[in-house]
Formats: structure tokens, sequence, C-alpha cells
């Protein structure tokens, strides 16, 4: 199985830069301002489910909503036919 990440959407939200990334197997990671941690979730329609959550601003996040469904669904596509 394809093991490679793809970068699907990047945003900015109350002062931290966000970017989205897949895998083929429908594994979905979070990366927050510095790009260092990446945080493992999973996706349902417009809002990524982060299991052991994200620290930002001291509080603990488990949902991300996000707008980019269609983007992931593509990456997943992408990275199955490549």
């Amino acid at each position: 199985m394809n093991n490679e990440e793809k970068i699907v959407n990047e945003f900015d939200r109350d002062g931290h830069h966000y970017k989205i990334g897949v895998k083929a197997d429908g594994q979905v990671s979070v990366y927050l301002d510095d790009e260092t941690k990446a945080h493992h979730g999973y996706h349902f329609p417009g809002v990524i489910q982060i299991p052991k959550g994200i620290e930002i601003d001291g509080q603990m996040v488990l949902r991300l909503p996000i707008d980019c469904d269609d983007a992931i669904d593509q990456g997943i596509k992408d990275l199955n036919n490549s």
C-alpha cells in the first residue's frame, strides 16, 4: 500500500496555521504552525476527529472543523492511483 502523505489543504484560523494531509488508507493528519507535530485523526464529513487531541492555546481540541471534504477525497484517490 502507498504510505505517502499528500497535503490537501492549508488554512489560518485564530492565529494558527494548519495543514491537512491524507494517506491512501484514509488516515488524516493535522499539522499545526511549525509542522513538526503531526496529529493523526479520522475524517468525517466536515470534521476531523482527533483521538488524542491537539493542545491549542492551552485547550485540548478533539474536533477540528474543516472545509476540504472534496480535497481529502481527491487526495486519497490520487494516492491510490499512483
